[in-house]
């Protein structure tokens, strides 16, 4: 390979890369992490909860649900990703979508999450995320949350 090329290669990996702590350049990796809820366990609030804990810093670059069979209360069915810091219990996080997770909405359908902008979508080490559900899930079947992590 002549210089000028390599050169060139090695540019344009530059502008992928960013600057880690000790100065050294690094690739981001990224995680997916998936939760899923078979067959009528949704149905029951006591199966969401925690999912995830951060081993170290990282941030939230996307979220997707889906479900088997929609939720059909008359009111609202919604799942909400939550970031828990510290001793923060469940239900007492910084959500991170900008709208919930429509429940009701047609099954087998992904939907993917408006994501808050800020510093919510940055966890620490020890930070956790969680599902936080709402509504009545009687009939709610196969729900699953993939997020997209970037360390």
């Amino acid at each position: 390979m002549d210089t000028q090329r390599l050169d060139n290669l090695e540019n344009r990996l530059r502008e992928h890369m960013h600057d880690n702590l000790d100065g050294t350049m690094k690739l981001p990796s990224t995680v997916f992490v998936t939760k899923s809820l078979e067959s009528t366990q949704p149905q029951t609030a006591g199966n969401f909860g925690i999912f995830f804990v951060a081993t170290r810093p990282c941030f939230v670059k996307a979220v997707s649900e889906v479900h088997t069979v929609a939720g059909n209360d008359a009111g609202a069915v919604t799942l909400q990703i939550e970031r828990l810091q510290s001793t923060e219990a469940l239900d007492s996080g910084a959500v991170m979508l900008a709208t919930a997770f429509d429940l009701k909405g047609t099954a087998n359908t992904v939907q993917r999450g408006d994501l808050l902008k800020g510093t919510v979508l940055s966890l620490r080490q020890g930070d956790r995320l969680a599902l936080k559900d709402s509504g009545v899930l009687t009939t709610l079947q196969g729900v699953c949350i993939t997020v997209e992590i970037q360390y």
